[in-house]
């Protein structure tokens, strides 16, 4: 709309300065609209970061895995929130407003500013190389002589581990085979396939190294880690290998060396092998898939106990009980589809919830702990 001349009658220029009103507080409210929106994606995208982070580590290597992770979520975060702000800056500041109908004056470049965004690139790019560097060797060490050296083969859909000098624990029906580790000692495997490309995964060490089927006995892919904590872990085939693949797992049972060696020598002469120690006399089974538990409540004595957790999804889940807002036990989130057993301690006498700390709206229970 054209301007309004000093000479026009005074009612013409009330109601243009009454349109120019208008026109700035629909400005205003386009923009508030504008920032909302941006601040809610962002919002969104800071929540599914933080429920993606990966498991605490198991293991010495995984703790560098770890790190290096941070290291590259908060550079990539610096550089976002950089460039979005000057970009928000920007659309903000430089704005069109009423009435410009004129370019703004043209500028060629700035040295300065061109050489600080080459500088900064270069900068984070020596960190996270350092970084990975750092990392890659914590995982690549080896130790002289590792406490056990056990062979993992891997066939569709299943594993075989054979211990160095002792016996092999094969599969047996639909129960999926048992790697037991000790902890605190270096554990070294040698990897092969009889079939098709596999993997092994153990999300709670962070590491994943390929299994194939090499020609005329080459040298296999290795793979070694301590385990710095005892406990049973869930571990998995991270290589898709044909129409079962979901169903080729296996779980990691790491424990003390007088355990361990109580528990190889169980298997040598063919009788079960005693429990972990913590391992509970009550189990309780509980499935998420869908975000939902398959269970709405449960009942345990005032014992410690143990919960069997099997996530069906590629989604974070966990297994937490609270009492009202304080929480009594946070279970280890798994990120994606696996198993993994909670040692839950002993409990008094009452009534208490569990829930997933990702979606608590959506999955919770009630819990009853009985005298």
């Amino acid at each position: 709309m054209r301007d309004v001349p000093p000479s026009a009658p005074a009612s013409v220029r009330r109601t243009r300065s009454t349109e120019i009103t208008l026109m700035q507080r629909m400005a205003a409210r386009f923009r508030l609209r504008n920032v909302l929106r941006v601040a809610s994606l962002l919002l969104l995208i800071s929540l599914v970061a933080g429920c993606m982070l990966p498991p605490e580590p198991k293991t010495d290597a995984g703790r560098d895995v770890f790190n290096l992770y941070i290291v590259v979520l908060v550079l990539a975060g610096i550089v976002f929130v950089a460039v979005e702000g000057f970009i928000l800056y920007a659309v903000v500041r430089y704005r069109r407003q009423p009435g410009d109908d004129v370019l703004p004056q043209q500028l060629h470049g700035n040295t300065t500013v061109e050489i600080i965004w080459t500088i900064i690139p270069t900068v984070i790019v020596f960190i996270l190389f350092g970084a990975s560097m750092v990392a890659l060797g914590a995982v690549e060490a080896r130790a002289e002589e590792p406490g056990v050296t056990i062979e993992v083969e891997a066939v569709q859909w299943n594993w075989f581990f054979h211990y160095d000098g002792g016996p092999t624990v094969e599969p047996r029906g639909n129960e999926p085979p048992t790697l037991a580790v000790p902890v605190g000692e270096p554990v070294r495997l040698i990897l092969s396939s009889r079939d098709v490309n596999h993997a092994f995964f153990v999300p709670e060490f962070l590491i994943k190294r390929d299994m194939i089927r090499y020609p005329d006995e080459q040298k296999r892919n290795e793979l070694e880690f301590t385990v710095t904590e005892a406990g049973t872990y869930a571990g998995q085939c991270a290589e898709f290998c044909g129409t079962s693949h979901a169903e080729m797992v296996f779980t990691v049972e790491a424990m003390p060396r007088e355990e361990f060696d109580a528990h190889l020598a169980a298997l040598e002469s063919g009788e079960t092998p005693p429990p972990a120690a913590g391992e509970c006399e009550q189990t309780i089974e509980i499935k998420a898939n869908n975000t939902q538990f398959d269970i709405g409540e449960f009942e345990v004595a005032e014992t410690a106990f143990c919960i069997a957790f099997e996530n069906q999804e590629d989604v974070p889940h966990n297994v937490s009980i609270y009492d009202g807002g304080t929480n009594l036990f946070e279970g280890e989130f798994l990120n994606q589809a696996g198993s993994i057993t909670y040692n839950v301690p002993a409990l008094p006498a009452g009534e208490y919830s569990f829930i997933c700390d990702a979606h608590p709206q959506a999955m919770s229970g009630d819990v009853t702990v009985t005298e």
